[in-house]
């Protein structure tokens, strides 16, 4: 019952929270080594497989009137199939290919978005106790 109250929102949320906190020490280890000889960057890609878990087969879908909104909910995204960690090759002289604007920019992206992610979640945790408060 609790699952279908939630929606699988909240697994959702906790999954590209991981992903971004992912994307995030990868950052951190591209900027530590940004001055070391022969480093390649790291990056985190995990929204394909996120956007693979929201998708939802219309088999899946069941209403008791066809006017009803369908639902939205999420498929289980096993650790192995989100936030891979990648190389990306476009090496300077030294053979190291980090670049401090990009990566300033990435990072920047990615608190904004984890930013917002924790925001909303913690609105959605609001309303539930608001909720069940009968309030």
């Amino acid at each position: 019952m609790l699952q279908q109250i939630l929606g699988g929102s909240f697994e959702v949320a906790r999954t590209a929270l991981s992903g971004l906190s992912r994307r995030q020490s990868a950052i951190s280890a591209n900027v530590a080594n940004i001055d070391t000889p022969g480093y390649h960057r790291k990056a985190v890609d995990f929204e394909d497989a996120l956007k693979e878990s929201l998708a939802i087969t219309p088999a899946s879908m069941q209403t008791s009137d066809p006017r009803h909104f369908t639902k939205v909910g999420a498929r289980d995204v096993g650790v192995g199939s989100s936030g891979e960690v990648r190389d990306v090759i476009s090496e300077r002289n030294d053979g190291n290919d980090v670049s401090i604007d990009e990566e300033m920019l990435l990072l920047v992206d990615t608190q904004l978005r984890y930013q917002a992610l924790s925001q909303a979640t913690g609105t959605r945790i609001g309303t539930l106790r608001t909720i069940i408060r009968g309030g």
